[in-house]
């Protein structure tokens, strides 16, 4: 999945929200190796169906420091995000999944940006991966220490917990609440959206009818509109 390297540096919950307007992430870990290639780890226990565009924002943020004034572009460090989740993104029962850029029309042909996005499912078969990954997975999943990898993590854990314990939790409670809102806003959004499609189908409005009122009325593009849809219909 990932070939390993010799970590020179390693932050715990690194601190980017520097701008009150603006978006700005918590690394959970930010690490650096030898190579000068720089990694976010982060951990997701729940499922916002939202990962692909935090991820975006996280590499946003480690491309500010992935290429030094007066260096060229060809100079551009590697920047790597790795989600551990306890859930399989995408239902698939794969290990691990690699999100990465394709050109349009030509799938073969991949495009190298320096970046890279790995989504680890740790409730996948971990019996498919190499040695390496399924001791990571085995000990994400029950906490069992099965060699030297392992081992190493433990006591990376222990330390952060240990650090973590002389300071402040990172993310304060209101910022945990309005994102928590911010979730519960989208959700009944979208059961109120589903209700209306299923109201206007029982009053023999068509799908063409239903597409239409949705952009009209919801401010759905034609996309939105059509998948919001079938969403309701799968559901009816």
């Amino acid at each position: 999945m990932l070939k390993s390297g010799t970590l020179i540096t390693v932050k715990r919950e690194a601190d980017e929200k520097k701008n009150a307007v603006y978006h700005g992430p918590r690394f959970d870990v930010y690490a650096e190796d030898e190579h000068g290639t720089i990694y976010d780890l982060e951990m997701q226990n729940q499922n916002h169906h939202d990962i692909e565009k935090r991820m975006t924002i996280y590499q946003g943020k480690l491309e500010t420091q992935a290429l030094y004034a007066g260096q060229s572009f060809s100079e551009r460090r590697q920047t790597v995000i790795l989600f551990l989740c306890d859930h399989d993104v995408y239902n698939l029962n794969q290990v691990h999944y690699q999100l990465i850029p394709q050109l349009v029309g030509h799938p073969e042909i991949l495009i190298d940006n320096g970046e890279t996005n790995v989504i680890v499912n740790l409730k996948g078969n971990a019996s498919r991966q190499a040695t390496l990954n399924q001791e990571m997975l085995t000990y994400f999943n029950d906490g069992t220490v099965t060699g030297k990898f392992s081992a190493a993590l433990e006591q990376a854990v222990r330390e952060v917990k240990n650090d973590a314990k002389k300071e402040e939790n990172y993310m304060t409670i209101e910022e945990y609440a309005a994102r928590q809102s911010a979730y519960a806003r989208k959700e009944g959004r979208e059961e109120e959206r589903m209700e209306t499609i299923k109201g206007l189908v029982k009053l023999n409005f068509t799908k063409e009818q239903v597409i239409d009122f949705l952009i009209q009325n919801l401010n759905l593009n034609q996309q939105e509109a059509s998948q919001a849809y079938n969403q309701a219909m799968a559901t009816a």
